[in-house]
């Protein structure tokens, strides 16, 4: 019962303090591909965490080698007496079983809704022509814009608009941009904290985490496109096409908070350095363990008591 105790309170000061300690950090803007990492290794870890406490509340050490459910309840019983014994077990069991199927459900949803989604969007796009030097379907539409709609090996639009209003190395920044939103799958990224929203959306972790990756993967797709083009190029495409509003479940150049995205390609952030970036990986690393090692703690010492 220690042990999962320790699990539950792990995961409400993670739930709470982790978020914090994210948005107040400064080196997610300069790395954001491991700002990503760590925001999912700190979802991961609470979830985990509630996980691990259902099967350490179940199966106490005292009781570690039963099998059956019924004598798991009655050790309980034993241990917390007739009524809170059960609604021990019950809860405990919540916690084991209803979470992960709680958490596919969500998904579930998820996948339904987005996949309906762009189902439309390449049936509105079907009888759009396609530009085969550019590699994207052109749109007619006098607002400029670009973006792309994931799956079925991935499709890229651009407006007419985007073509009459962009140079060409603004406009290939801006396809860049999107392929590299379809070459890192960052529409899965954005599904899973979708998910995770929809499964703990109460809870400070998990509220805005789909605003929070998806300004990331904006970052991302940033500089992956950076790497073939100028940052300040990027920089004047993004602010010309600023204004326009990409269809939802799409991945636009225009995506995330695209003043804070100029400002960063013009004057880039400092990187940590490659202590900071293993302390920080040590940290993702760290958190992920944590509940496991809680509840393996007194198994361990369990079997080296008996070794010795």
């Amino acid at each position: 019962m220690t042990a999962a105790l320790i699990l539950l309170a792990y995961a409400a000061l993670l739930v709470i303090v982790g978020p914090r300690l994210m948005d107040r950090a400064v080196w997610p803007v300069a790395l954001p591909r491991l700002a990503i990492t760590t925001w999912f290794a700190l979802a991961v870890s609470f979830v985990l965490a509630l996980v691990l406490a259902g099967a350490a509340i179940m199966r106490p050490t005292e009781v570690f080698a039963a099998e059956a459910v019924q004598h798991c309840i009655s050790a309980l019983r034993e241990l917390h007496g007739p009524i809170a014994g059960p609604v021990i077990a019950v809860a405990a069991a919540a916690l084991t079983c209803v979470v992960p199927l709680w958490i596919l459900a969500a998904g579930a949803l998820v996948a339904r809704a987005t996949t309906a989604e762009r189902s439309r969007l390449r049936r509105a796009l079907a009888s759009a022509p396609r530009d085969s030097h550019l590699g994207a379907i052109v749109v007619e539409s006098e607002r400029p814009a670009a973006y792309c709609i994931p799956g079925k090996g991935g499709l890229i639009a651009v407006t007419s608009g985007a073509l009459a209003l962009l140079d060409r190395p603004e406009l290939n920044a801006v396809l860049a941009h999107e392929r590299a939103h379809l070459a890192g799958r960052h529409h899965l990224l954005v599904a899973l904290a979708q998910i995770g929203r929809r499964a703990f959306g109460r809870l400070p972790l998990f509220a805005h985490l789909p605003e929070r990756i998806g300004h990331l993967v904006e970052l991302a797709a940033d500089d992956a496109a950076a790497r073939s083009a100028s940052r300040g190029t990027l920089a004047r495409s993004l602010l010309s096409v600023a204004t326009a509003q990409a269809p939802v479940e799409a991945l636009a150049a225009s995506g995330g908070d695209t003043v804070a995205r100029i400002e960063r390609l013009l004057d880039a952030p400092a990187a940590p350095g490659p202590a900071g970036v293993g302390t920080i990986l040590g940290g993702n690393a760290a958190a992920v363990a944590a509940p496991v090692l809680v509840l393996a703690a007194p198994i361990l010492t369990a079997v080296g008591f008996a070794c010795c």
